[in-house]
């Protein structure tokens, strides 16, 4: 169970950070009426319950061919972690001086050289925020693994509640595997909290 929690929040941090990065840039330096609109749209990501969208995401599931295949929930994290992460990167690429975007285009980088060279290495705060922040609610996510993967692919937070049999509870085995299961986490944000808070206030405050 801790093998495929890893498989599956590793899968989720590369496809959320691929896609909120490069829709991070666009939003925050092309200089287009419509990326106003698109920041707008992934905000409205918030106004929506989780609950909300359980029944269409299992019928999506039972019907891309995907259902209990843990695939299929690592592309659900990343979308579901979209909205969060684009406006949280975007925040810390609007901070970066636009001379420094314009110096490299002038050398004859492209976009993509200058996302890698320029932008990646100056969010570095964001990012590791962003990665952070979908660790720790991808580990800890409950309801939709329970509804979306079998019972040989279950997570750890799904493994702690078998831990205990029908007419007995052994309070130390229990004990023992909810601290072991807290035990990445809690390295995790103990070690980046202040990138953490310094990714979450960048692009607040300028000048």
């Amino acid at each position: 169970a801790m093998g495929v929690s890893f498989l599956i929040t590793t899968g989720a941090e590369v496809l959320t950070l691929l896609l909120s990065f490069t829709a991070a840039y666009a939003i925050a330096r092309f200089q287009i009426p419509e990326a106003r609109w698109m920041e707008m749209g992934f905000g409205m990501g918030f106004l929506i319950p989780v609950f909300a969208v359980l029944v269409p995401v299992f019928l999506l599931a039972a019907k891309t061919g995907l259902l209990y295949n843990p695939l299929f929930l690592v592309m659900f994290y990343a979308a579901s972690r979209l909205p969060l992460t684009i406006m949280v990167l975007a925040s810390n690429m609007r901070g970066i001086p636009r001379e420094l975007e314009e110096c490299a285009i002038i050398d004859g980088a492209n976009v993509i050289q200058t996302m890698r060279h320029v932008f990646f290495p100056l969010v570095r705060s964001g990012i590791a925020t962003v990665l952070i922040l979908t660790f720790l609610y991808v580990w800890n996510e409950y309801l939709f693994a329970l509804v979306l993967l079998s019972r040989k692919t279950r997570t750890v937070q799904l493994v702690i509640p078998l831990l205990k049999s029908e007419r007995l509870v052994d309070y130390g085995l229990v004990a023992a595997g909810i601290v072991i299961s807290l035990l990445p986490p809690y390295l995790i944000f103990m070690i980046f909290q202040e990138r953490v808070m310094k990714g979450m206030l960048g692009g607040a405050v300028k000048g």
